[in-house]
């Protein structure tokens, strides 16, 4: 930060105090998160030949329901789940991650179960709303694979 119209060592001292200030807030706040988190992106092209229909998409958690969508009799309903937060390393010493599971499940009733889970380092298993999100995408698809 510049303060032109102060002495040279007014503007000095500002800077190292809202440094300092800067620091001492970050370093409060990672003392407080005692978690490990990753996130990710992800990107799928449109499909131009309407060979690939992309019907919804959505942030959802483990154990939720998601109907499969209404897709013309000749095509295939298709669900792709894909992590896009995780947190894992409860307590203290901190477990990093060490995977990550991601799926759903065929309810036979029209509908898909998405289940995913956070393996950490120490052998736990965490299968949470606060754990993991997840991207959830719908298509209708000319093809069984989608391709």
């Amino acid at each position: 930060m510049r303060f032109p119209s102060l002495p040279a060592i007014v503007t000095v001292m500002l800077n190292v105090l809202f440094g300092t200030i800067l620091a001492a807030g970050l370093a409060g706040f990672m003392a407080a998160v005692p978690n490990v988190c990753a996130e990710a992106v992800y990107i799928i092209p449109p499909a131009g030949d309407g060979s690939i229909v992309l019907m919804y998409k959505g942030i959802h958690y483990s154990g939720n329901v998601i109907a499969k969508p209404a897709c013309h009799p000749s095509m295939y309903q298709r669900i792709f789940v894909t992590p896009v937060r995780m947190l894992g390393g409860y307590g203290d010493p901190l477990n990093p991650i060490a995977g990550i599971s991601t799926y759903a499940i065929d309810n036979g009733n029209g509908s898909w179960t998405i289940r995913g889970q956070v393996k950490t380092a120490g052998s736990l298993t965490i299968e949470s709303a606060d754990a993991i999100a997840m991207i959830i995408e719908l298509y209708c698809c000319v093809d069984i694979n989608c391709n």
